[in-house]
């Protein structure tokens, strides 16, 4: 893939592990005019399975294939991309009030669009709604020039005192489900949502070579699989035993849980644990697209077995994907789970030293998980 930033503004210092949550950027600085920034998939072998070949943008690997521009509105941040995300911004009001903005592929229909939203409704607060009440909040939109959904939903979530708002947009394109949404403070999400719904407008997906849209909009997929936080209705969130010396903290984007281990000084390795609908593109391209954010090169079907190893937990067959023994300065171990037509992953990643010292932990955490029925 290919990834280019056009911005005006100048990113001093990101604090990477506050970056997939909310928001903290230190010493940006920008100017008013507004950027274009494309992001392209290749046409190589890496789009036959294009959601795994988005989720995560690497070095160049071609030319050419689907893709999509936007221009930067004046006063937004353009952030880097990561996890599943081909586009992130920050979003910045009165008073600190903070928003982020994402745009995030998924392959196929995505799962179900009521539990989607009745997840999103319950991450702010909002109790859940049947399919008569979910088209009352359903809201026409404009996305690059074919026709999207939007919903609008704003309260109180759990545990929090103040008000937070979600703008959530979906189109499907050829087989690929994109996701636009704006999440932060109540007040600023909605100032900015005319801002927001521009930006949908303003987007192309045929400059980079994708295809042309069609004269009919195709059904619409929701945007399952995003912003786990508030928990899965279909299947619930996995209860684990937590390893002794890993801290807790918010889970970003796509996350249903997320862990810290060590530190920066002797090494210092992340744990994450995020839920996708059906197989998520398959092992194989999800392994290439972990070798390819530690700079490794992707491997054929025959290469897995070197790779792979199946476990088996009282909560079903678990297949242990181990990258610690490269020579790369970051790495990773990975676990995937097929459940209820799910696929869970978890994913220690980090200092080579630090995967290596915590793996012995990560394998008896993803073995305690717990599904609900």
């Amino acid at each position: 893939m290919n990834v280019s930033f056009r911005s005006c503004f100048t990113f001093g210092a990101l604090n990477r592990a506050a970056a997939v949550g909310l928001l903290v950027v230190a010493g940006a600085s920008g100017c008013k005019r507004e950027t274009v920034t494309s992001y392209q998939a290749p046409k190589d072998q890496e789009a036959a399975a294009p959601p795994a070949a988005m989720m995560n943008p690497g070095p160049a690997s071609g030319a050419g294939g689907g893709g999509v521009q936007w221009k930067l509105p004046a006063g937004w941040q353009e952030l880097p991309p990561g996890d599943m995300r081909v586009g992130n911004f920050a979003v910045s009001g009165a008073g600190g009030q903070k928003a982020q903005v994402t745009i995030i592929p998924l392959p196929g229909m995505a799962g179900g669009e009521l539990p989607n939203v009745n997840r999103w409704r319950g991450q702010v607060g909002l109790e859940a709604v049947d399919e008569a009440a979910m088209a009352k909040d359903r809201q026409a939109v404009q996305i690059g020039g074919q026709a999207g959904e939007l919903f609008d939903l704003a309260g109180t979530p759990p545990g929090q005192t103040s008000k937070t708002r979600m703008l959530a947009a979906i189109q499907h394109r050829d087989g690929t489900a994109w996701f636009f949404k704006m999440t932060g403070d109540d007040a600023l999400v909605a100032q900015q949502k005319a801002t927001f719904v521009e930006f949908l407008k303003g987007l192309n997906f045929s400059a980079s070579g994708a295809a042309a849209p069609s004269a009919a909009a195709p059904a619409l997929p929701p945007m399952g699989g995003t912003d786990l936080s508030g928990g899965m209705p279909a299947m619930g969130k996995p209860s684990w035993t937590v390893p002794h010396g890993w801290g807790e903290t918010p889970p970003g984007p796509m996350q249903s849980a997320r862990f810290t281990a060590g530190d920066p000084a002797g090494g210092a390795a992340e744990i994450t644990v995020v839920a996708l609908p059906g197989d998520a593109g398959g092992l194989l391209a999800n392994i290439n697209r972990w070798r390819r954010q530690i700079g490794l090169p992707p491997v054929e079907e025959a290469g897995l077995a070197g790779l792979t190893r199946d476990l088996t937990t009282p909560g079903g067959k678990v297949v242990l994907v181990d990258l610690s023994g490269e020579k790369t300065p970051k790495t990773l171990v990975a676990a995937v789970v097929s459940r209820g037509g799910n696929t869970w992953f978890y994913k220690l990643m980090g200092d080579a030293a630090a995967v290596t010292r915590e793996k012995a932990a990560f394998v008896p955490f993803v073995e305690s998980a717990r599904y609900a029925p």
